[in-house]
């Protein structure tokens, strides 16, 4: 079960750590943004391109942060003992991935964009698997 949510948090990092390497090297938003702005980059104030720009770098940041933090976490557990991660892993991975979702969905109901809404549900999900599966694993170490 250990190796379960240590997999599950480490498909989380990766994940996190993705996204937020691709915001952070965008020169402009991406098509949803687009569809949700109901105008193309070029016609956008550049005033307002950098306030976009600062905006997604800035969520960039916040998951690549979290993803590094999360393989660290997850690599620290496979080494030593996964106990003083045993809160920060499931906070991290489950708060940073539901704000992640929380911002899609409000640009999903909010605009006439589509953005990448299942994906993030599934990484909220995982999130969750991962930290169910944590606490289970440490439940029957602690029983044993």
């Amino acid at each position: 079960m250990f190796l379960l949510s240590i997999s599950l948090f480490a498909l989380v990092g990766v994940c996190l750590l993705l996204t937020g390497g691709v915001y952070l090297s965008l020169g402009e938003y991406m098509p949803y943004h687009a569809e949700a702005a109901q105008m193309a980059w070029e016609e956008l104030d550049q005033n307002f391109q950098g306030l976009i720009l600062g905006l997604l770098k800035g969520l960039g940041s916040g998951a690549f942060v979290a993803g590094f933090a999360t393989l660290f976490m997850v690599s620290m557990s496979l080494r030593k003992s996964p106990r003083p991660f045993l809160m920060l892993l499931p906070i991290v991975t489950i708060g940073y991935s539901t704000l992640l979702c929380y911002a899609t969905y409000t640009v999903y109901t909010r605009t006439p964009g589509d953005p990448p809404l299942i994906p993030n549900i599934l990484l909220v999900v995982t999130s969750l698997m991962g930290s169910i599966a944590l606490a289970l694993s440490q439940r029957k170490c602690t029983e044993a």
